[in-house]
């Protein structure tokens, strides 16, 4: 059977539609791979030719079922005889590099680090109420509520936003869609699913298994250093601006293979990071 690799997106919803047309026009202009859209409760258009489109039950609301959608993304697209790459619908393709993100698959699953460690990841991921930028409830939740312990205090985790799975994958995915399935509705818990990826993670044994390198998930945060009472306020023109990476192959600085938009800034004009990649398209 011959191998075909595939970029696969899970989305849930009208806003999460609109999102994923802006990536597709990135990657498009990038891959020759063939490329996937899941698609749940949407009514938008789906500016794509190979879409599936799931019937969902009221149990989960848009954000439940989106993170449900991709961590069952393995049983939702059937076994492939290549390698797929999720990527999330706020991350866009910057690069001819991106189709070599496909030999970089090591292990079961492999993902990118995230940007920030566990202790400060913790209180976005429970709900604890610390007021401090670290803290070990998330570490202290997982082992009460999965019984994993994590050795690590300030363990390096994996962001969920671009990762590789194949065929090998099984196992790890259908551990990471269950315990994430079993925190919705628990109070303790926010709706998250790199909680549940830690705690996966930690299970199996795979903490220490090598990561993407930065360029294929370079997270680029427009709230960075944005107190959260100003944040819902903030135009684009007070955003914060990344100057640690260029898309200019003539300039010095690291150059990514896929930008990570997260805190709703996809798509944000008159902000320079959103500006230069949009640049690109033209």
């Amino acid at each position: 059977m011959t191998k075909r690799d595939l970029f696969v997106y899970a989305v849930c919803g009208d806003a999460h539609s609109e999102l994923v047309n802006i990536s597709l026009r990135f990657l498009k202009r990038f891959t020759r791979k063939d490329v996937l859209v899941v698609v749940a409760r949407s009514s938008a258009p789906i500016r794509h030719d190979q879409v599936i489109r799931l019937e969902s039950s009221g149990r989960y609301d848009d954000r439940q079922t989106s993170i449900l959608m991709k961590t069952g993304l393995h049983r939702l697209i059937g076994e492939r005889p290549g390698c797929c790459c999720y990527l999330d619908s706020d991350v866009v393709a910057v690069s001819s590099e991106i189709d070599s993100i496909f030999d970089m698959k090591t292990g079961p699953v492999t993902f990118a680090a995230d940007h920030t460690r566990m202790r400060i990841f913790s209180r976005w991921a429970v709900s604890c109420g610390c007021a401090s930028n670290e803290c070990d409830h998330l570490r202290a939740t997982i082992e009460s509520k999965f019984g994993v312990e994590i050795g690590h205090p300030n363990w390096q985790h994996w962001n969920g936003g671009v990762f590789l799975f194949d065929s090998e994958s099984t196992n790890f995915m259908d551990m990471w869609h269950e315990y994430t399935q079993s925190i919705f509705g628990d109070p303790h818990w926010r709706t998250r699913d790199q909680g549940t990826l830690i705690a996966a993670v930690w299970k199996l044994g795979l903490q220490h298994q090598p990561v993407l390198p930065r360029n294929y998930n370079y997270i680029v945060d427009a709230m960075h250093g944005v107190p959260n009472p100003k944040r819902p306020a903030l135009s684009s023109a007070g955003y914060h601006v990344d100057r640690e990476y260029s898309l200019d192959p003539c300039n010095g600085l690291p150059r990514p293979h896929f930008l990570h938009f997260i805190n709703g800034s996809m798509g944000a004009r008159g902000w320079k990071n959103w500006d230069e990649a949009e640049a690109l398209l033209t």
